[in-house]
């Protein structure tokens, strides 16, 4: 029994596919899986039958119970919240209205594009993980204008580089509509995406960066992303996303961090044998749990995986992508490309014998030797990083304490040219205020990419000029007065409505809320393990839960902070995760219970 809610949502492709984007939004039936009939003590093998409505909270003193049914009984916690009727969804802000001088007009484009570094992957088998640190930092004083787009990160595809026959299947939308990606469509097939920024989706716009993860597991047609839950795209539940850490909470509209200028993020997806190989609708479900590790100052370790059954979906009847998918597959370690997107607004205004463009300010930390870093320290994982070391522990030896350093590879980063526009055409003299360079230390060749700055100004260009076919970037010296008004003003960024699908009454669970520094107020609650939605939503056998439960419940046991997942950056200091996310299991629920989000809304 399901509960259900109809939502749009849109897909986060990589970014030379953020044209497509706008274009695409998908219904999805956000899904929380059932759960329990009982009132258990938590920790006890029974489950609910179902998960209550979200809701708005009662606070309690500490130590009070709550009356009647709930999913995690008899916990005292310092503050308990019951859930008592349907969330509050508050209505989208108002944009605000901006009257422009005359002559002055709202650019159609703005600039947007790429700024690209390819890392050279090594030879080998070096597809078993990747990682690298992404450096964080607020480019606005205030909330940014409507319409931003900035994230940085890569993706992960499946090693199909020299498989030649078509595997998306006919109705799907790279298939439809991306043709110029086959015959064998192998770099839109599957892929791990996600990563830092300011994102065009974000319902919580906020002066800070976040951090997202999304992916594509059917060739761009389906959308899934947060983890605990299950989705839908209203002919079929689909796999996806699934919480694995005790000690953070992820929010749908992306991690929050403490302010920073310019601190880093360590990001690992790593490939774990979590399940075993398995047959699922005539297909053979692989072994291969992709799985995000962060390293921060206040959190390291695991967060979430893709289930293997979300890769293994599309190759149902389509024998041609059978064992070609995420589940049985590394990952591509050739030319992983790195990229910044940049889509900002802008505004328009024209002189008899030019045009003029100018656009949002934007500002990028830069340190003593003028550098603004993007990325750095990229390392591919063998298979005895940690792969084969996780099989033979997983029937209930010591899982390995960290990766095998003898099976990790740098990969030297190598800036590409700029791949910036407005309008269709492009922009030139960028050089001139700012360049694309990677550096290089003693130890590593082509450690990072970004940046250089001759005046340690560390803002982008605001103006340029299209005398003829591509805009120059200028000064603003010479540019139109009325485009430098006051009232030539972009509109600001604005709150729009949260995630809080109204599902059936239910029994009345604990529910924990924090708030966060984006203005949202998140509630979340604790799950067994395989009780969470996005695992009842793979209905799997009664044996495959019970190892399933096992393998985590060793994870939760044997991994800590000191476990090293991620070698220390190479120059640099690690951000802060906003600290109401790290969480606390309640007593009862400290190994194999984790914590999933049920509505993240607008706080006050």
């Amino acid at each position: 029994m399901f509960s259900r809610l109809e939502v749009l949502h849109s897909s986060q492709l990589p970014v030379h596919f953020v044209s497509l984007l706008n274009a695409r939004l998908f219904a999805l039936l956000l899904l929380f899986a059932v759960t329990g009939c009982a009132a258990p003590d938590i920790g006890s093998d029974e489950t609910f039958e179902r998960h209550p409505s979200f809701a708005t909270t009662t606070s309690f003193d500490e130590q009070t119970p709550v009356s009647g049914p709930r999913a995690t009984s008899e916990i005292s916690v310092p503050r308990i919240d019951a859930l008592l009727g349907s969330a509050p969804l508050f209505p989208d802000a108002q944009l605000e209205q901006v009257s422009l001088p005359q002559g002055v007009e709202t650019s159609v484009s703005g600039l947007h594009g790429q700024i690209r570094a390819t890392a050279f992957g090594p030879q080998g088998d070096f597809g078993w993980g990747l990682s690298y640190y992404t450096a964080l930092w607020g480019s606005f004083p205030t909330l940014p204008p409507h319409g931003l787009l900035t994230a940085s990160g890569t993706w992960l595809i499946p090693d199909n580089w020299r498989y030649l026959e078509t595997l998306c299947p006919q109705g799907t939308f790279a298939r439809d509509f991306l043709t110029e990606r086959g015959p064998s469509y192998r770099d839109v097939f599957q892929s791990i995406e996600g990563g830092v920024g300011h994102w065009e989706q974000s319902r919580f716009p906020s002066t800070q960066p976040k951090f997202r993860l999304t992916g594509n597991t059917d060739c761009y047609t389906s959308d899934t992303s947060n983890p605990g839950w299950a989705w839908s795209n209203q002919q079929e539940i689909l796999p996806g996303l699934v919480q694995l850490s005790n000690r953070i909470v992820v929010p749908p509209d992306g991690i929050t961090f403490k302010p920073n200028d310019g601190a880093l993020l360590g990001t690992a997806w790593v490939a774990l044998p979590l399940s075993k190989p398995y047959e699922r609708n005539a297909v053979t479900v692989g072994d291969k749990s992709w799985t995000l590790f962060l390293e921060s100052e206040n959190f390291s370790g695991p967060v979430a995986y893709w289930a293997p059954e979300a890769w293994s979906r599309i190759t149902t009847d389509h024998p041609s992508s059978h064992f070609r998918g995420l589940d049985h597959r590394p990952i591509d370690t050739e030319y992983r490309l790195f990229a910044t997107h940049i889509d900002l607004p802008g505004l328009t205004a024209g002189t008899p014998d030019e045009d003029w463009l100018r656009v949002a300010a934007l500002s990028f930390p830069v340190d003593k030797q003028g550098r603004t870093v993007f990325h750095q320290d990229v390392t591919f994982y063998g298979r005895n990083a940690i792969f084969d070391q996780f099989a033979e522990a997983s029937n209930g030896g010591a899982l390995p304490l960290g990766v095998a350093d003898t099976a990790l590879m740098h990969a030297p980063l190598q800036t590409h040219r700029w791949e910036l526009q407005s309008d269709g055409r492009e922009v030139t003299g960028l050089e001139n205020f700012v360049v694309l360079d990677d550096w290089d230390t003693n130890e590593k060749e082509g450690w990072a990419w970004g940046l250089q700055w001759s005046d340690y100004s560390g803002v982008f260009p605001t103006h340029y000029r299209a005398p003829e076919s591509e805009w120059l970037a200028e000064d603003k010296t010479n540019s139109p007065p009325a485009l430098n008004s006051t009232q030539a003003a972009l509109p600001t960024a604005v709150r729009r409505s949260g995630y809080a699908p109204t599902l059936d009454d239910g029994p009345v669970p604990q529910v924990r809320e924090v708030q966060l520094n984006d203005g949202s107020l998140l509630r979340y609650t604790w799950y067994r393990f395989v009780d969470q939605p996005a695992i009842e939503a793979l209905e799997l056998t009664a044996q495959q839960k019970t190892e399933l439960q096992s393998v985590v419940e060793q994870i939760h046991t044997q991994w800590d902070q000191q476990t090293e997942f991620i070698k220390p950056p190479s120059q640099g200091e690690l951000v802060e995760l906003q600290q109401e996310l790290i969480v606390e299991p309640p007593p009862g629920a400290e190994v194999g219970w984790v914590p999933v989000v049920i509505s993240q809304t607008a706080a006050g």
